[in-house]
C-alpha cells in the first residue's frame, strides 16, 4: 500500500496521536501518512481549542506527511455524517488504507459488528429505542448488544467501516488499539485523553496547574504549544457559549426550526432555556436521554454558523467537494502532483472559481467557522478575521 489515511481532529495533538503515527511508520515505512483533519470546528460541536493551522503543523512534526482539512459540514456532523464524509474524501483522494484507534484491534470483529448495523432486525430495534427517547449512540449500543460502543471513537470506527463498505469496498483497514480513556478528565498517564489535555491547557494558562506539558505531548511540539498558550492563541469557550446564548435569545422558535437537528419541537424548549442566565444552565434544562450534550452542542454550532437542514441534506447526499491542503513535508510533496476526483485546494481565494454551488457554500462555511473560532480566542490581538485567505499550506522539511 502506498498511502494510509488517518481521520482525526488532533484537538489537540498529544502522545497518543504520535504513537499511532509512529506505529504506522514502523509497520508500513513506505506508505505516506495522510491526515484528514477537522478544521476550525470539531465533532463535539464546538470550535477546536487551537487553530487548524497550528494543529496541522503539529501533526506533521508528530509524524504525519500530509494534512488535509475535512470541510466543516462533515467535521461537525453526527457520527454517521462525519464518518461518511471523511471516507468519501479518502476515496476521492485515492488513499489505499485507513487507520483508526479502536477498543479492539480485531478487524474481523469490527467488520462483523458493522455489517449487523444495517441488518433489518437491528434497524427495527434501533428505531424502537430511539422512539423511546434514547440517543443515536445509546440506541445503537443497545441494539447491537455490544460494549464496544461505549466511547464516541468506537462508534466512529464502525461508521468508517460502514461507509467504506458502501462507498469504497476496496479500502483496507488498520485498527490500532487505544490506550487512553476518551472521557478521563485527569492526566493519569503518558497517553492522555483530549478532554484531559484541554482541561490542563486551561489550568496552565490560569496558573492553577504547573504540570510539564513535555510529558504528554511530543517534544517536537511542546515548546510551540506552550508558546501559543502563553500568547492566548487558544479558545476561550465562555466567549463561544455567550455567542450561542445570544443567538438563541434573538432567534425565534420558527427560525430555529430551520437549523440542523432542530426536530420534534425542540426549538420551543430551546427558546425557553435560552432565558437562563448562562448557557451551561440552558443546556442542563434541555438535555435528555435523546438530546445528549454532544448533540445540543452540535445544534448550537449549526445555529452559530447558519447551517440549515437543507444544506445538511445536501452534504449527506453529496461528498466533500474539495480537499484543502493545510501542511505537508518532503515525503508528501510528490503525492500532491497526483490527479484526484476533487480539487486539491492550496489557494483559498481562488478556490470558489473551481467549485460548484455546493462547494462554494462549503467554502463559505469553512471561512466563517475559522472567523468565529478566531473571535473566541483569549488574546484579542489574535481575533483577526479571514485568516483563511492569508494562509499558505505549511511546508515542513
Amino acid at each position: 500500500m502506498k498511502t494510509i489515511g488517518i481521520i482525526c481532529e488532533y484537538n489537540p495533538f498529544h502522545n497518543g496521536h504520535a504513537h499511532q503515527l509512529h506505529t504506522l511508520a514502523q509497520e508500513h515505512p513506505e506508505a505516506l501518512r495522510i491526515c484528514i483533519m477537522s478544521g476550525s470546528f470539531v465533532q463535539r460541536g464546538e470550535p477546536a481549542i487551537f487553530s487548524k493551522f497550528d494543529r496541522a503543523r503539529w501533526a506533521i512534526l508528530g509524524g504525519a506527511d500530509i494534512v488535509i482539512e475535512l470541510p466543516t459540514l462533515y467535521s461537525l456532523g453526527s457520527a454517521q455524517l462525519f464518518g461518511t464524509g471523511a471516507i468519501r474524501m479518502v476515496k476521492a483522494l485515492h488513499i489505499d488504507a485507513l487507520s483508526f484507534g479502536s477498543e479492539t484491534a480485531d478487524l474481523d470483529t469490527l467488520v462483523d459488528i458493522t455489517k449487523r448495523m444495517d441488518c433489518e432486525s437491528t434497524q427495527i430495534v434501533l428505531r424502537t429505542y430511539i422512539n423511546e427517547g434514547m440517543s443515536y449512540g445509546s440506541a445503537f449500543r443497545k441494539a447491537l448488544n455490544t460494549e464496544m460502543l461505549n466511547t464516541p471513537n468506537a462508534l466512529l470506527g464502525l461508521e468508517y467501516i460502514r461507509a467504506g463498505l458502501t462507498y469504497y469496498p476496496s479500502l483496507k483497514y488498520i485498527p490500532i488499539l487505544r490506550t487512553s480513556d476518551h472521557h478521563d478528565a485527569n492526566i493519569t498517564k503518558d497517553f492522555p485523553s483530549g478532554t484531559a489535555l484541554r482541561k490542563l491547557i486551561t489550568e496552565m494558562a490560569t496558573g492553577s496547574n504547573n504540570c510539564n506539558i513535555n510529558r504528554i505531548v511530543p517534544k517536537t511540539i511542546a515548546d510551540d504549544m506552550t508558546n501559543i498558550i502563553s500568547n492566548g492563541a487558544y479558545v476561550n469557550y465562555n466567549r463561544y457559549y455567550d455567542m450561542v446564548h445570544t443567538l438563541s435569545r434573538r432567534t425565534s422558535t420558527k427560525e430555529l426550526e430551520s437549523f440542523g437537528e432542530f426536530n420534534e419541537g425542540i426549538e420551543h424548549l430551546w427558546s425557553k432555556a435560552a432565558q437562563q442566565p448562562t448557557w451551561n444552565l440552558a443546556m442542563k434544562q434541555i438535555k435528555s436521554k435523546r438530546y445528549t450534550y454532544a448533540r445540543l452542542q452540535r445544534m448550537g454550532a449549526y445555529l452559530t454558523l447558519g447551517i440549515q437542514k437543507d444544506l445538511l441534506q445536501s452534504a449527506i447526499q453529496e461528498a466533500p467537494q474539495y480537499a484543502r491542503l493545510l501542511a505537508f513535508n518532503d515525503r508528501g510533496r510528490q503525492w500532491l502532483r497526483n490527479d484526484f476526483e476533487i480539487p486539491l485546494i492550496q489557494k483559498w481565494a481562488k478556490a470558489p472559481n473551481e467549485l460548484n454551488t455546493l462547494g462554494q457554500t462549503m467554502h463559505q462555511i469553512d471561512t466563517l467557522a475559522t472567523d468565529i473560532q478566531a473571535l473566541c480566542l483569549h488574546n484579542e490581538v489574535k481575533r483577526i478575521g479571514h485568516m483563511d485567505y492569508t494562509y499558505t499550506p505549511q511546508y515542513i522539511k
